[in-house]
């Protein structure tokens, strides 16, 4: 192997720090593209409201994963999904589907490994933390704000947040959005987010001037850096919530410039 070859592994597999504690693997920030196999889908319903589902498929990376880089063959992982599915029936045995939401690590098994990370019982407790977080994030929001698991008047695009430059290039240029060519990647998701969330305006009278900040302020650490993660801004893992609040204003005076 020659030198260097393995650099990409060493840096991906290096020890990294979020919010004073240590983790490695991928880089925060960073994204993965899969392609999943025809996967096997198959739900029950429970109430006219309620459905259990199983979901099978073997999933491809769509590049290939740096050498040396990663978990050993045979590690295992536990993850809680959160999302909301929207479908779309095209004829009478298809419809159109998009996932989007999260998800949430709940424990890991070792390759070679017979027991999990944490035990069953902590496992529950994570899990009852994570959909805490989530309802803590959707109660916070405010009413014009999009939030991942509801439908409405103002439109969308699924997967926004994850597609590339070039990709939002794309959605930029369908939308005749000025200035596109100049736009940084971050530039171009807050341009196109802008076009697709402006509501009526409301009666200046009504409106409250200082609302957008007393927006930001009441909003959870989790909920800032969330935002902050979707516009892309740099350093967000070591920023405590007043620095993640002042780099959010500065982004949105940015936007409107």
């Amino acid at each position: 192997m020659a030198k260097g070859d393995n650099k990409g592994g060493e840096k991906y597999n290096m020890f990294k720090e979020f919010e004073g504690s240590r983790y490695s693997g991928m880089k925060i920030g960073a994204s993965h593209k899969w392609y999943y196999d025809r996967g096997e889908w198959r739900e029950r319903k429970v109430t006219p409201e309620n459905w259990d589902i199983y979901y099978e498929t073997t999933k491809n990376r769509a590049g290939k994963a740096p050498e040396g880089s990663g978990a050993p063959v045979g590690t295992e992982y536990n993850w809680l999904i959160v999302a909301h599915q929207r479908v779309s029936k095209l004829d009478a045995n298809s419809y159109m589907t998009c996932l989007d939401g999260k998800k949430f690590k709940v424990a890991h098994k070792r390759a070679g490994k017979n027991r999990w990370n944490t035990k069953e019982k902590t496992q529950r407790k994570k899990v009852i933390q994570f959909l805490e977080q989530v309802i803590q994030n959707l109660k916070e929001a405010d009413e014009d704000e999009q939030v991942p698991y509801t439908v409405g008047e103002v439109e969308r695009i699924y997967g926004l947040e994850h597609k590339n430059k070039a990709e939002l290039y794309e959605v930029a240029a369908e939308r005749n959005i000025p200035n596109r060519s100049k736009m940084s990647r971050a530039e171009l998701l807050d341009a196109i987010t802008n076009t697709i969330s402006q509501k009526k305006a409301e009666p200046t009278e009504t409106k409250r001037t200082e609302q957008p900040d007393e927006k930001l302020t009441n909003k959870s650490k989790e909920a800032l850096y969330d935002l902050a993660q979707k516009r892309r801004i740099k350093g967000r893992s070591q920023m405590k919530k007043k620095e993640l609040v002042n780099a959010l204003k500065e982004r949105q005076k940015k936007t409107v410039l």
